[in-house]
């Protein structure tokens, strides 16, 4: 991977919780120069060592919530989504029998939680927001299923991408 990809790609892993049938989201830390305090997927930037963005999502998987590689299952690349800050993640839909044991690094992780997949793929449940950025407007994504949270961006259109899919089996 060229040093300029390398910059601007991440991947996460779009965790289903099999024994509650809930997607797995993650608020990141406070203290994070980057986006802190927003909801979003276990992930990261790729790195050096990373074989590929997948293993990129496994490693950031493991350091974010100390889940190993072998309980993920599944695993299949969803659609390519662009921040408006310029990157560019590769979400991978994975499945996990159950979150726990799980253990957060609290330099990157404020909370762990579950969304009901019955809410996350009810198209009702997203609204297009209008987001100003250097004095221009882009169309975002926001979640509405989670009425405590502000869910939106990157990770709602990602979230969004499972209404087409057929999640139950």
């Amino acid at each position: 991977m060229d040093k300029e990809k390398s910059r601007l790609d991440s991947a996460v892993i779009v965790l289903i919780e099999e024994s509650s049938q809930s997607l797995i989201l993650t608020q990141r830390s406070h203290q994070l120069k980057n986006h802190p305090g927003e909801i979003c997927f276990p992930g990261g930037r790729w790195q050096a060592g990373d074989s590929d963005l997948y293993h990129t999502a496994l490693r950031e998987l493991w350091e974010e919530l100390g889940i190993d590689a072998g309980r993920v299952y599944s695993e299949t690349p969803l659609a390519v989504e662009k921040t408006l800050t310029g990157f560019i993640i590769h979400p991978w839909l994975a499945r996990i029998k159950t979150l726990n044991p799980c253990r957060l690094d609290n330099q990157e992780v404020a909370e762990v939680f579950r969304t009901p997949l019955s809410q996350v793929c009810r198209e009702a449940n997203y609204e297009f927001i209008p987001v100003e950025r250097e004095g221009l407007v882009f169309q975002s994504c926001r979640y509405l299923g989670e009425p405590d949270r502000f869910v939106w961006g990157a990770t709602a259109r990602i979230m969004m991408q499972l209404c087409a899919l057929d999640l139950t089996n």
